[in-house]
């Protein structure tokens, strides 16, 4: 066989091996891409959609409305800074079982929730088990595939994410009109209960990969390995500030806009689609272009999606919702994946854990300063002002981040 033979051979043996692998991690796939619907769409992204019918029912002002997200995402840092020591003695599985186990719990005491302090425990309790479903679905969904798959699982998890607001937007909707009370908010939090015990079970269930352990030692150290991650954790903590702020904003926003709660939950959905087709799509794109290209893109579009948002009238809000929607849930999958590129499987989930307690910091402040901000004489638009301003600083800061394109073919390159 002469030697274009042999290459051609060990292409189609290379090939077939790939294809087989990926049909095998399917069910570990798909099982984190549940898990994910749990961390993000159920745990953060829920009370964005009830947070106006919340609001009439149970707190007095904007500021309060800030507290609520700010004790979510300072339980997820909480829950980042936990995972990252004991990280050496704890098995992904258990991690993330924990993880689904207490934030279904938070789901049942916000079911039941009559009082500020009760809402934000319920809070506190989904964004601890956020923390420990994010600190071990990514390792393990990436470590079923090769390197040059990476980009398009990660953007699988992310595209899951959206379409669990999806269909969290639209149960919300449909239990509205069979009760015929269009602020209704309690029977979302009972139906995320029952899903979380549901996946709890499965994930259980499951024989995940054995590669996707867990390595010791200092997470700055691994981190570090990472070429100029302080521009990406700075690109990463000013992201933090505006995600973790536009979405239940919006809602107050679209509220005081005059759109009606049917129409408010209908642009949540629209996020959620926008999310399921971005992520993928922005994630393959990763993967041959690069990702310092997307994450560039995606800051610009959420600052896009700022300004169009104080519009206040159609089409506007709807583009500004799906912008936000593609690209919030591109950006940090695609910091992850950027991560992942650079570290083995043992290394990445502690020094994305590194990148998360920065970032973390960022999720907690954001809430409570733009609940400050509404409630200054600047108003709500001064919020997504100051979200557009902060999202073009982010993009710049992206531009001297490394470029590289995964091939196929290509593995490891640790």
């Amino acid at each position: 066989m002469n030697q274009i033979g042999k290459a051609r051979a060990r292409s189609s043996i290379g090939l077939a091996s790939d294809q087989s692998n990926v049909s095998a991690a399917v069910p570990t796939i798909l099982a984190m891409g549940l898990a994910a619907i749990i961390s993000h769409a159920l745990a953060r992204s829920t009370l964005p959609i009830l947070l106006p019918a919340i609001e009439s029912e149970l707190l007095e002002n904007y500021r309060q409305s800030g507290y609520l997200g700010s004790a979510n995402f300072f339980a997820y840092l909480i829950g980042v800074v936990t995972v990252t020591f004991i990280a050496g003695s704890v098995e992904p599985k258990q991690l993330l079982v924990s993880g689904i186990s207490v934030a279904t719990i938070g789901f049942a005491v916000l079911a039941v929730a009559g009082s500020l302090l009760v809402l934000m425990l319920g809070q506190i309790l989904a964004g601890l088990g956020s923390a420990g479903i994010w600190m071990s679905a990514p390792a393990i969904a990436t470590s079923a595939v090769a390197s040059h798959r990476r980009g398009v699982v990660m953007g699988f998890l992310s595209s899951m994410m959206g379409l669990g607001i999806l269909i969290s937007g639209q149960g919300t909707n449909l239990a509205r009109h069979l009760a015929s009370d269009p602020e209704l908010w309690r029977p979302t939090w009972i139906g995320a209960t029952f899903f979380g015990a549901t996946i709890m079970v499965i994930v259980w269930s499951l024989t995940l990969p054995a590669t996707s352990a867990v390595a010791g030692g200092s997470s700055l150290i691994h981190l570090s390995k990472v070429p100029r991650w302080v521009v990406l954790a700075t690109a990463y903590w000013i992201f933090g500030i505006v995600v973790s702020a536009f979405a239940p904003f919006f809602g107050l926003l679209v509220k005081e806009q005059g759109y009606s709660p049917e129409h408010t939950t209908n642009l949540f959905s629209l996020l959620g689609l926008a999310a399921v087709l971005g992520a993928v799509s922005l994630g393959w794109a990763s993967d041959r272009i690069g990702r310092k290209p997307i994450l560039m893109l995606a800051m610009v579009g959420i600052g896009l999606a700022s300004l169009l948002a104080l519009i206040g009238r159609e089409p506007f809000s709807s583009i500004s919702i799906a912008l936000y929607g593609a690209f919030s849930f591109t950006f940090p999958v695609l910091v992850a994946a950027y991560v992942r590129d650079y570290l083995e499987s043992r290394s990445f989930s502690v020094a994305l854990g590194a990148l998360t307690i920065i970032y973390g910091t960022a999720l907690t402040l954001g809430p409570t300063l733009a609940g400050l901000v509404a409630d200054s004489v600047w108003g709500l638009e001064a919020t997504f002002i100051g979200f557009a301003v902060l999202s073009l600083i982010a993009a710049t800061t992206v531009v001297v981040l490394n470029n590289v394109q995964q091939k196929e073919g290509e593995h490891e390159r640790y």
